[in-house]
């Protein structure tokens, strides 16, 4: 049960289940009627491809995670990295095999997911801004596979998934600076070269406050449009943009170790409940 569970965190099945629940939201916001199967079988392997992917950056941020997560498993020693490089090799194909069983459209996606997965871990994480870019662009891509699996074309229409890709890149982006601000130290000694470690933590901290007001303007466009209707006007409008956005004007203020943990922890919350937002829509 301890090694289950010691799995559970090292793949941190939190954000491989949000993975997999932006792909049933991009097939729900394309389809015109209910269908199941490759939405099912894409989530499963969204959620696979994101396991691996997290397994691989623990594996590649060992020295940095001493300092800023300790109590990781691979740093704690409780799996082994051998074991941890077997069950990435072995989610990653499976979730090749899946994304081929739905559709070439959806296997295109999967291998370029996975290839920039390698590569971010590999060498574009250490590009200020380009790295968290590709974090945010991963996560954007689950909701596009999510239409794919129901309709290629209609995937790029509007209203439809592309609206929560865009949504969901904005809002990644601006919690992996927030999170580059939480790691400085350690990205430090690593010898990273983040963001904040280029331009400092006030300064990058104004810019995900600035990026975060962007992503809140854009978030009405589908209110003024009439594509979506009040549920989606309370939750994103009043429950997520105001209260997130005050958060980050105050931690921008306030940048303790207190207030970073804070914010980025809200911003987790307010992507679940922008996906909320979204199925109310």
């Amino acid at each position: 049960m301890r090694r289950f569970i010691d799995i559970l965190r090292l793949i941190r099945a939190t954000n491989c289940l949000i993975a997999s629940a932006g792909v049933w939201v991009g097939a729900y916001l394309t389809w015109s009627w209910p269908e199941y199967y490759g939405p099912t079988v894409v989530s499963i392997a969204a959620f696979l491809a994101c396991a691996a992917g997290n397994i691989l950056n623990d594996l590649m941020d060992t020295e940095a995670d001493k300092i800023n997560r300790p109590t990781r498993v691979l740093v704690a020693g409780r799996l082994s990295r051998r074991f941890a490089r077997n069950l990435m090799i072995t989610l990653n194909v499976i979730a090749l095999i899946m994304g081929i069983a739905v559709s070439w459209e959806v296997a295109l996606t999967g291998f370029v997911t996975i290839g920039l997965l390698v590569a971010y871990n590999r060498t574009l994480k250490r590009i200020p801004l380009l790295g968290n870019a590709v974090v945010a662009l991963l996560a954007s891509l689950t909701f596009v596979t999510g239409g794919l699996a129901i309709d290629p074309e209609l995937t790029f229409r509007l209203p439809g998934p592309m609206i929560a890709s865009v949504f969901a890149f904005f809002f990644h982006l601006v919690r992996e600076i927030v999170k580059d601000v939480q790691d400085m130290e350690g990205d430090r000694r690593a010898g990273l070269s983040s963001l904040p470690l280029v331009i400092g933590p006030s300064r990058s901290l104004l810019a995900a406050t600035g990026l975060f007001a962007l992503l809140a303007v854009l978030t009405y466009i589908p209110i003024f449009a009439g594509w979506f209707g009040r549920a989606y006007e309370i939750i994103t409008v009043y429950v997520v943009d105001l209260p997130i956005l005050a958060l980050l004007v105050v931690t921008w203020g306030f940048p303790d170790a207190k207030m970073l943990a804070v914010a980025s922890r809200a911003l987790k919350v307010g992507m679940i409940l922008g996906l909320l937002a979204l199925i109310l829509a």
